[in-house]
């Protein structure tokens, strides 16, 4: 799976950008939000930022979602 396919940049809403995402992230998310029994909203929310905030830090963007879904996984377990 290609992270360049997962995230695509949106119009600006309410201040920050709204990201649509590819069925795979969603699946991850929901996955996530299942595993941790959070609301998927707060999932959503953290895996965006999260994404973003690595991705800007990415050379390499190959295991970029792998790597923010374990970095949620283990903020959300905390």
């Amino acid at each position: 799976m290609s992270t360049f396919k997962t995230y695509k940049k949106g119009k600006i809403m309410n201040g920050t950008s709204h990201l649509e995402r590819e069925p795979e992230t969603l699946s991850v998310i929901q996955a996530l939000a299942d595993e941790t029994h959070r609301p998927l909203a707060d999932v959503d929310r953290l895996f965006s930022e999260t994404f973003e905030k690595l991705d800007s830090d990415a050379r390499i963007k190959d295991f970029l979602i792998l790597l923010t879904s374990k970095t949620v996984r283990d903020e959300l377990r905390k």
